[in-house]
């Protein structure tokens, strides 16, 4: 696995990076998606998450979204070069 460190915050201890993390969510647009159901040729639309973007829930003016997800589900902090960073776990 490889890191991409360019522009990263970087913390010193783990608890730091712990605490970043955890003052972050992630905002989701969603996107309707058609989808079979059980009753052949039948649809259905369900959501689908799209375009995930970082918020600090900290900064003046941040109002909680129904499409929020704490930082924490995506990202753990990892240790690299006496350094922790915040590591996003990417789906592939």
């Amino acid at each position: 696995m490889t890191i991409q460190t360019e522009n990263a915050t970087q913390f010193d201890d783990r608890e730091s990076c712990h605490q970043w993390i955890n003052d972050r969510v992630v905002r989701f647009k969603l996107r309707m998606m058609k989808s079979r159901t059980e009753t052949p040729g039948k649809f259905t639309y369900v959501p689908r998450k799209e375009q995930g973007q970082i918020v600090n829930t900290l900064d003046e003016g941040f109002k909680e979204s129904g499409t929020d997800e704490p930082l924490s589900n995506y990202a753990a902090p990892v240790k690299k070069d006496d350094k922790w960073l915040a590591v996003m776990q990417m789906q592939e």
